[in-house]
């Protein structure tokens, strides 16, 4: 499903940042993301606490892949190739909608790279499929994200509970849900 992504790697967002696939030389620079309270108090993941932490996620991402209803990308630099961030996009059962997510190196925050890299995307999505309905998920929290997906016309839709499944914290957290057609 996602081949109309791939075929148009690397993606250039600016002069200084790229998005591609996540390779296995990514992995000290996915530790230095994941391993982050910052990063992970806004993500449905156990924070990173060593090396092996980042290697079993790397497994998953190329499990997850390889099925063909996720793709993890990698957000880069240009001049040195390193990855600072992830998007990560999911087709469950609705064909129609695709669910994204993101993580952004805490040294990156504030530079509208997210927003960049979900739109440069989002124009080949647009361009590849018609009627495609994007979802984002995001915890009541996280200002900045909510203030993100909203500058990238995602309309808020509702609000419901659910747990940071597949981390420590089991407590249940309210989050916001947003949509976008395209």
């Amino acid at each position: 499903m996602f081949n109309f992504i791939k075929s148009n790697l690397p993606i250039e967002i600016s002069e200084e940042y790229k998005i591609r696939l996540i390779e296995s030389k990514d992995k000290e620079n996915l530790f230095e993301i994941y391993s982050n309270e910052k990063v992970a108090k806004y993500i449905s993941r156990n924070i990173h606490k060593d090396m092996s932490d980042t290697e079993m996620f790397m497994v998953t991402i190329s499990n997850r892949n390889r099925k063909g209803n996720n793709l993890y990308l990698g957000i880069c630099e240009n001049k040195t190739d390193k990855l600072i961030g992830v998007v990560r996009f999911l087709i469950k059962d609705d064909e129609e909608t695709i669910t994204i997510g993101y993580g952004l190196n805490e040294e990156y925050w504030g530079k509208g790279i997210i927003s960049a890299s979900i739109e440069a995307i989002i124009d080949i999505i647009k361009y590849s499929y018609n009627g495609i309905r994007l979802r984002a998920t995001i915890r009541t929290d996280n200002y900045k994200s909510i203030k993100c997906i909203e500058k990238l016309g995602f309309q808020f839709h509702s609000k419901f509970i659910k747990a940071d499944n597949g981390t420590e914290d089991t407590r249940q957290r309210e989050r916001l849900l947003y949509f976008r057609n395209l």
